[in-house]
């Protein structure tokens, strides 16, 4: 119930952008279902874009049209939902993916992204490559930047498309 009445707190100034920052955490599965299914009728009902800051990736693939994913403080791939969630092109995204657990697998552990999250000071360079399967040597001292690598995808990684080799 507090969750519909900040929902409807927000929308007393009928804005045209409603920032929704994990809008069913603590929730059971119910009222999450509820409570997105309430975002998305208010979203085409009154014309109203929805900023959705979740980690969890099954709301982002009920709700979203378009994904920016984060680490560090940075976007490290921006795209349509479908197109990432179905092809994550950036390590760190394919990473938070496989670490998903599927229903259909009798999978003993858990996939996870080896290392640990920066804590407050950030590595020089790409601030994944400390945890990044795709690492190479120059991606200590150069920070890159967002390329687009195909029509509305782009990815903070020049290694993207290479395959893993050791």
């Amino acid at each position: 119930m507090q969750q519909r009445v900040m929902i409807a707190m927000a929308l007393a100034s009928e804005p045209k952008l409603l920032v929704a920052d994990e809008p069913t955490t603590a929730l059971d599965v119910t009222i999450q279902a509820q409570i997105l299914d309430l975002l998305k009728d208010l979203k085409q009902r009154l014309g109203m874009s929805v900023l959705l800051i979740t980690h969890n990736l099954g709301i982002v693939g009920e709700i979203a049209d378009r994904v920016a994913v984060m680490y560090a403080g940075q976007i490290v791939e921006l795209a349509p939902a479908r197109e990432l969630l179905g092809r994550p092109l950036h390590p760190y995204t394919q990473g938070l993916i496989s670490s998903v657990p599927q229903l259909r697998t009798r999978a003993r552990r858990l996939n996870a992204i080896p290392g640990n999250v920066p804590a407050g000071i950030f590595p020089s360079g790409c601030r994944f490559h400390p945890r990044c399967p795709k690492v190479r040597g120059d991606c200590a001292g150069r920070e890159p930047g967002l390329i687009e690598v195909e029509p509305n995808r782009w990815v903070r990684c020049p290694y993207w498309a290479d395959e893993l080799s050791d």
